[in-house]
């Protein structure tokens, strides 16, 4: 009864939107009149509208014909152009003030019923809610959703009459058959809108003052050498940019916003000029991108000036700060592959996916339909009714069939509370690792082989094909604890696969950063100096240079107390301190390379050490390998897999996927001219 009453009193919509065709919903806010109070109630108008090309304004048909006659007759650019000329939208609206002249600012509008722009916000805490009304009807939202609406109520776009398309208004979310029917079609609003829209949430004390550090940042600060001209001028002056700024923008940085995985695909479809709003303060999107990414690679800056403000208070740096900054780089690389017509990656999909927060489980697949590939979109039925295991092993079995690839597995890490099958990636754990790489074509560690899958009667089982070419001897110092030297596990073996002093040195230092892909000579001639490190520390260099400023920094020393850790470890026979420079000449250093091999090092080791094999390689795992863990060749898959065996009841070897790792000698095929054996590996 009481449901019943509740469906009485507050709005939804007649009738559920038809799946298949081209119509959507979009609201329109209603402008305040001239004497009521800016407090009044929100009030809205819902109705269907649609987005097929018979309701194109004849002067928006002749811009489209106009731009095919003139050869922009690729995919990318028809796709792009079908948008619109809206890539100066993000600057409108900025320069659209109360009081300007609307009509000759706004873009023309490509329907015949207007246009729309597409939210991107949080829903924020849904036990704090507001009455709007919709047709006149009262409906309830966040509070967030209710005070992005009273801004953009006040925006001179938003009386001009552009529409808006919001999912907690637009979807119906109490039918679950409309919710999975229009999870599908998130990649069509967000690409048919003329922009999408990015609602950060309400200005606090010290916004404005975040968001001019971070526009200066953006400014001045994101060149090549732009983190070490940061960091210099920081030493040279803590106070540089003010009092307080750093805490503030700690705030902007660390908003729930930027942890939310709906924004993968709304932003992704957006560009360069998307408008970010933070109260009533706009922005663009790029410059958010430009400063995050200087931020991301500038540690001390996050532990040494934010955490001194932050302590100031009597509050410390809050770890999201960190993969907030990572999917903002994503986010913005997904811009560029969209912009490029290139498909994104599977696998860096799935990491992001695990970085961000989604109320519903489920939706860490369904979120992603806009942003995967078409093939394994098709194979995909969004079901809300279905188990979590089961739309986690369904999206994996899609991608293992639309693909032929086993990569998927890249990003299954053995964990104690998960009850799922190890080959299926938990998307519900938090990562606590970035992967070894994030693209599926940096290795081939199983040649140019697919897949060979049996899909069974039991679905707990992946029976694959593939070899064991080598198991895990020995283990060096743990980054768990403090890279203690304890914590080593020393290497039996005495054998040497790399037949000269050079090639194993070069083995060790490619190894620490997984062999990031930069051109040859940028990594011999600066990643090379991550081993020259600790003699580095103690050479004397100028006050003020680059390299004296890094060499001061938290990731600097990170890496000296990780070589310090190794020292006894021994790798092709040697003590690993053999293998450090004993000396170095500065000048022939790029900070800026050491700065990113140092950030790469630091990334690949969180939570991994390095192995060696019982065939002598030299390799970096997850921390949870044991000796005697197998490392498997798995066709179709880039990396080499570490597995753990046991054995069924009938003595059948059965396998659990422990993670991925990385193992200098073994990542190009070389395992594939062995001559090893192919067997039935199964998974479990």
């Amino acid at each position: 009864m009481a449901e019943s009453l509740e469906m009485r009193i507050y709005f939804q919509p007649e009738k559920r939107l038809d799946s298949d065709g081209d119509h959507i919903r979009l609201i329109t806010i209603i402008p305040l009149e001239p004497d009521t109070p800016p407090a009044a109630p929100i009030e809205c108008q819902l109705a269907d509208y649609c987005l097929n090309d018979q309701h194109f304004t004849p002067a928006y048909k002749t811009y489209l014909d106009d731009t095919m006659a003139l050869g922009a007759s690729d995919d990318s650019k028809r796709r792009l152009r079908r948008r619109g000329p809206g890539y100066g939208l993000g600057d409108w609206i900025q320069t659209a003030r109360f009081g300007d002249n609307v009509e000759s600012i706004q873009p023309e509008s490509r329907y015949v019923w207007g246009d729309y722009l597409a939210l991107s916000y949080t829903w924020g805490n849904q036990a704090d809610q507001r009455d709007i009304r919709v047709n006149g009807e009262p409906l309830l939202v966040s509070e967030n959703l209710e005070a992005c609406l009273r801004v953009l109520r006040s925006k001179q776009y938003a009386r001009f009459g552009w529409k808006f398309w919001i999912d907690a208004i637009c979807i119906n979310q109490r039918d679950i058959v409309e919710r999975a029917d229009q999870v599908k079609r998130m990649r069509e609003i967000y690409t048919r809108a003329w922009t999408p829209i990015i609602w950060l949430g309400k200005q606090e004390k010290g916004s404005d003052d975040a968001l001019d550090l971070l526009v200066s940042i953006a400014n001045e600060y994101s060149s090549r050498d732009g983190v070490n001209r940061l960091t210099s001028t920081l030493h040279r002056n803590a106070q540089h940019f003010g009092v307080g700024r750093w805490r503030a923008l700690n705030e902007i940085i660390c908003r729930r916003y930027w942890r939310r995985l709906w924004i993968l695909q709304e932003v992704a479809l957006g560009r360069y000029t998307t408008p970010v709003l933070c109260g009533e303060r706009t922005l663009r999107w790029g410059q958010f991108a430009r400063a995050f990414k200087t931020l991301e690679n500038a540690d001390e800056i996050i532990n040494t000036y934010i955490a001194n403000e932050l302590k100031d208070a009597s509050l410390s740096v809050d770890l999201a700060i960190w993969p907030n900054l990572g999917t903002v780089q994503e986010i913005q690389f997904y811009q560029d592959s969209d912009l490029d017509g290139k498909q994104i990656d599977t696998y860096r999909l799935l990491h992001v996916s695990r970085q961000v927060f989604s109320t519903d489980p489920r939706d860490k697949v369904y979120g992603l339909l806009g942003l995967l590939d078409k093939r394994i979109v098709a194979l995909i039925k969004p079901d809300y009714t279905d188990t979590v295991e089961n739309v986690y092993r369904s999206f994996t079995v899609a991608i293992v069939k639309a693909t032929g690839s086993l990569d998927a597995i890249r990003h299954c890490v053995i964990t104690e509370i998960s009850n799922s099958p190890s080959w299926i990636p938990d998307l519900t754990a938090e990562p606590s690792l970035v992967p070894l790489t994030l693209r599926s074509d940096s290795f081939a560690t199983s040649g140019s082989s697919s897949a060979s899958i049996r899909f069974g009667p039991n679905s707990h089982l992946l029976p694959c094909k593939g070899f064991i070419a080598d198991r895990i001897d020995g283990m060096g110092c743990m980054w768990s604890k403090g890279w203690a030297p304890g914590s080593v596990l020393q290497t039996q073996g005495m054998v040497d696969p790399y037949n000269t002093f050079v090639e194993a040195r070069d083995a060790i230092w490619k190894t620490m950063v997984a062999c990031h892909s930069l051109p040859s000579e940028y990594l011999d001639a600066d990643y090379g100096s991550l081993l020259a490190t600790p003699v580095l520390a103690k050479t004397d260099m100028p006050d003020g240079s680059p390299l004296k400023d890094l060499v001061g920094s938290l990731v600097f020393d990170w890496c000296v107390k990780f070589l310090k850790g190794n020292a006894e470890f021994k790798i092709a026979g040697r003590r690993m301190e053999e293998y450090y420079w004993k000396k170095t000449q500065p000048e022939h250093i790029d900070a800026v390379h050491l700065r990113n091999a140092l950030m790469q090092r630091d990334r690949i080791n969180l939570s991994r050490r390095l192995v060696t094999t019982e065939r002598g390689y030299v390799g970096m795992a997850l921390e949870t390998v044991e000796r005697g863990d197998a490392v498997a060749v798995l066709y179709g898959c880039s990396m080499p897999i570490v597995l753990r065996e046991s054995k069924t009841n009938g003595g059948d070897s059965r396998w659990r996927v422990i993670g991925e790792c990385y193992l200098h000698g073994m990542m190009n095929g070389e395992a594939m001219e062995w001559g090893t054996n192919k067997q039935d590996i199964v998974l479990y």
